[in-house]
């Protein structure tokens, strides 16, 4: 496994150069139970759309709270 990680890091630029090209996994494992590197067993990416689906869900429970709160 660390030799995996030293691996990947010998192709990282250590300064300015080309962007690092996104991480894929290179081995997959077939044990059980499964052994999963870090980007393998990544679901997604937290960026703006998570935020604006979690703050729009929170809005909309606040109005329905609201409305509750008229209505009774």
């Amino acid at each position: 496994m660390q030799d995996d990680v030293r691996e990947r890091e010998a192709r990282m630029p250590a300064k300015g150069g080309e962007p690092v090209p996104p991480m894929q996994a290179d081995v997959h494992s077939d044990s059980d139970p499964a052994v999963e590197t870090a980007v393998e067993a990544r679901q997604g990416f937290l960026d703006r759309p998570v935020l604006l689906v979690l703050v729009a869900g929170l809005a909309l429970a606040m109005i329905g709270w609201v409305f509750a709160e008229l209505v009774y």
